[in-house]
């Protein structure tokens, strides 16, 4: 009896151990799995996410300087002043520097707010768009992504000047923004930067061009 117990329990110990070798196994060959689908599905959440987000990072920008616009009710007069001669010639523009350094932080401090309230139920990949089937695209539930913190937003006026007919000059105001933000992926952190100009004012400059400009970058001629 002790001899068929104690065989019972090598055989038991043997089925135990063959268990643990085809669970361990399975472990193994599922990490490697899940390993090569990251490999091959993180790079098209990154691309698919970073689009998604420069889109809202490029509205939140022009919602900006548009309520900005508007709560200041800002013209072209209130970033520049034209000195005229006697005979009505142009003969300078200055540049309205308070105004502008005013409005360029306001500016600012309203595409970070916008940024900040960025909805990150709007950013998200469904599975199905992941594999890369065409017929699967849209399909699935969404891989979420979640936008963490602002980054830095940068703002800086640039002018231009282009021909506008016989004798007439466009000079427009833009303000150039730069706006970062992070995005919090499965397994990595990606920042997405946006670059955006937007035109602020603008006005038709009858006559020549004048050669003087007081504190105005004259950006494109």
């Amino acid at each position: 009896m002790r001899v068929k117990a104690k065989r019972l329990r090598v055989i038991l110990r043997q089925r135990e151990l063959r268990t643990a070798a085809l669970i361990l196994g399975a472990l193994v060959a599922a990490g490697l799995l899940l390993q090569n689908l990251n490999s091959r599905l993180l790079p098209v959440l990154e691309a698919k996410a970073s689009s998604q987000a420069a889109n809202l990072i490029t509205q939140a920008i022009n919602i900006a300087v548009d309520n900005c616009l508007q709560e200041n009710d800002m013209s072209y007069g209130d970033f520049v002043t034209i000195a005229t001669d006697s005979a009505g010639k142009v003969t300078a523009l200055t540049s309205n520097t308070a105004a502008n350094s005013r409005f360029k932080r306001q500016v600012v401090e309203a595409v970070i707010r916008q940024l900040n309230g960025l909805d990150s139920d709007a950013l998200g990949v469904p599975l199905g768009t992941l594999t890369g089937q065409p017929m699967l695209s849209g399909a699935g539930p969404c891989v979420r992504v979640r936008v963490d913190s602002v980054g830095e937003v940068t703002a800086d006026y640039t002018n231009s000047f282009t021909s506008a007919g016989v004798n007439q000059t466009l000079h427009q105001i833009c303000l150039d923004i730069t706006a970062t933000v992070r995005l919090f992926l499965p397994g990595n952190i990606i920042p997405v930067s946006v670059s955006n100009s937007v035109c602020v004012a603008e006005t038709i400059i009858v006559g020549e061009t004048p050669d003087t400009y007081l504190n105005l970058d004259k950006g494109n001629n």
